[in-house]
């Protein structure tokens, strides 16, 4: 017995399920899929939040990227870049990757700040410890909102990016 159906109905499915799947892969700007190995561990919630408040930036990245996703933790934008500012601040590459990436797309509650996601894929695209791909797609961050930005303000930034620390963390 064989279930005819409508020519149009499938064709609506299937346009729905090819728009979907893009859309669910590109919701989430730090999955656990595209961090560095050793970043999103088994380690429980507790011992990472004591390690990032005592100041190890891999542990901060990693409770910023779980208040974005809302993994492990309800999701909360405003603690998640807390915590990614503050990796930021030590010199950890991945962080300021996200960071770039979140400011660009203004995913969740996080404004789109051409200035900011200028400034930290700047940061990250001069990374010497952060994995190639990353400063590849910096890069590509940095040169779409700098077409976004007045020359002046490239430069300033620029100028605000020469003083950031960088690689202060080995292993990024």
């Amino acid at each position: 017995m064989f279930i005819r159906l409508r020519p149009a109905l499938v064709f609506s499915v299937l346009c729905l399920s090819f728009l979907a799947a893009p859309l669910a892969r590109a919701a989430s700007p730090a999955s656990p899929d595209a961090a560095p190995k050793g970043l999103d561990g088994p380690e429980p919630f507790t011992v990472k939040l004591a390690k990032a408040q005592s100041g190890d930036p891999r542990a901060q990245c990693a409770l910023g990227v779980a208040y974005v996703n809302g993994t492990s933790v309800p999701q909360d934008f405003r603690q998640g870049l807390h915590w990614l500012h503050r990796s930021s601040e030590s010199g950890f590459g991945y962080a300021r990757y996200v960071l770039a990436d979140l400011y660009s797309r203004g995913y969740g509650g996080v404004p789109v700040n051409d200035a900011q996601a200028y400034y930290f894929a700047s940061l990250a695209a001069a990374s010497s410890s952060l994995a190639e791909n990353y400063r590849e797609r910096a890069v590509k961050l940095r040169n779409a909102s700098a077409k976004r930005l007045t020359p002046s303000e490239v430069a300033g930034l620029q100028a605000k990016a020469a003083l950031a620390p960088l690689d202060a963390v080995a292993g990024n």
